[in-house]
């Protein structure tokens, strides 16, 4: 994991702000804890007090999903209320770079859908593929297992598709047929043919794993992941 994903930075910040935040438990995007009372929001800045009165700054970005409602209740003098609980959850903010990559929002099978703000702070590996490819339905199952490996160890890990195939129909069963417990960029998006391109994708199945500021972690994480399983991911 990057040495940069939850870098606690102590600051001297002056005075705690009035009406002082109970302490709580933080959950960073990749899994880390922390317990500790908001003391202020300054934009896309956290900044968090620590039982033994260290302020610590965290980008929003870098916290989960239900932290950063938690944020937005601050922000709007609102409690934060949970999904599927009458309101609609807030998307966590896309960085420009994934954005660009994959859009605002990535689709899965049974109506999943995801912020591709929830993709901050992990390895993300973009999966091309196609149900008409016979290598793409050997090599599917082998990742699907890592994948869900690699969650079941609280690993910060997610996978993109890139669909080559020529219909959503054809996508989708794909998905559901293999179980493939990850999302995709939407059948149709501009983007996908995009990605290829700037993947330099000649053919499929390929398996090219970024972080979450779009640098190459491995341009080979398809054999990487054959070879060595869930071992891979520490190597990227």
């Amino acid at each position: 994991m990057k040495p940069n994903i939850l870098v606690l930075l102590i600051l001297f910040l002056g005075l705690p702000l009035a009406g002082a935040q109970e302490i709580r438990t933080w959950t960073s995007a990749s899994g880390k804890t922390l317990e500790a009372a908001l003391a202020d929001v300054k934009g896309d800045q956290v900044v968090l007090r620590s039982p033994a009165g260290e302020l610590i700054q965290i980008r929003l970005n870098q916290l989960s999903s239900a932290d950063q409602i938690f944020v937005g209740s601050h922000r709007t003098g609102r409690p934060p209320v949970a999904p599927g609980a009458g309101a609609a959850a807030p998307e966590a903010p896309a960085s420009p770079v994934l954005e660009e990559l994959f859009g605002r929002r990535l689709e899965g099978v049974k109506g999943r859908r995801m912020s591709t703000g929830e993709l901050a702070g992990k390895k993300i590996g973009i999966y091309f593929t196609a149900s008409w490819c016979p290598p793409c339905r050997a090599f599917t199952p082998e990742l699907v297992k890592v994948y869900n490996q690699l969650q079941a160890d609280h690993k910060p890990f997610e996978v993109v598709l890139v669909t080559s195939d020529k219909d959503e129909r054809s996508m989708d069963k794909y998905m559901k047929d293999y179980d493939m417990p990850w999302v995709a960029v939407p059948f149709g998006d501009k983007r996908i043919d995009l990605l290829k391109k700037k993947f330099s994708v000649s053919g499929i199945p390929k398996l090219v794993v970024i972080d979450d500021a779009g640098q190459i972690l491995s341009a080979n994480a398809r054999g990487e992941v054959t070879a060595q399983g869930v071992q891979a991911f520490d190597r990227w």
